[in-house]
């Protein structure tokens, strides 16, 4: 996994200015994958895995595209709502919730699939955790940074 500009991200990912400029990050990660057509979003440049999730807006019903970072974790990839550990459940969580069975697709390379998704229980949450953390080691200082238990979904190939 990675490559020589992993560690850079890492490190930049733990400091409170990314943080506090987020935005700019999502941003500059969405456009990438709108002109590269999602085969090249800004983690990946980095080395890192990543998976664009689309999902229905909970009160739109407008389909919302957000880059995460995943890990591999039984058969299938998790993300964690983790909003850099802000206070705030990222809006991707609550549309991710609201969907319940409905639709919900995530696109690798480029390549779109539908996905079911379950939010991990507390007796799986430390393998799933650690799978993560394998992969992005500031998801421990995220949880550290806020109150709230960060939520990790599971996200499956629909058959």
């Amino acid at each position: 996994m990675g490559n020589i500009l992993t560690p850079l991200a890492i490190w930049f990912g733990r400091q409170d200015a990314t943080r506090e400029n987020s935005h700019l990050v999502v941003t500059v990660d969405t456009w990438m994958s709108r002109v590269t057509r999602g085969r090249i979003p800004l983690l990946r440049v980095a080395g890192l895995p990543t998976l664009t999730l689309h999902v229905p807006g909970r009160r739109s019903g407008a389909l919302r595209s957000t880059p995460l970072l995943c890990a591999s974790w039984r058969n299938g990839l998790v993300i964690i709502g983790s909003n850099w550990g802000g206070e705030k459940t990222p809006a991707w969580v609550h549309n991710l919730r609201a969907a319940g069975e409905g639709e919900v697709e995530m696109s690798v390379y480029g390549a779109r699939l539908v996905v079911d998704v379950r939010e991990v229980p507390r007796d799986e949450r430390d393998s799933a955790w650690a799978a993560a953390v394998r992969v992005w080691p500031n998801y421990e200082i995220y949880a550290g940074r806020t109150d709230r238990l960060l939520p990790i979904f599971h996200l499956t190939p629909r058959l």
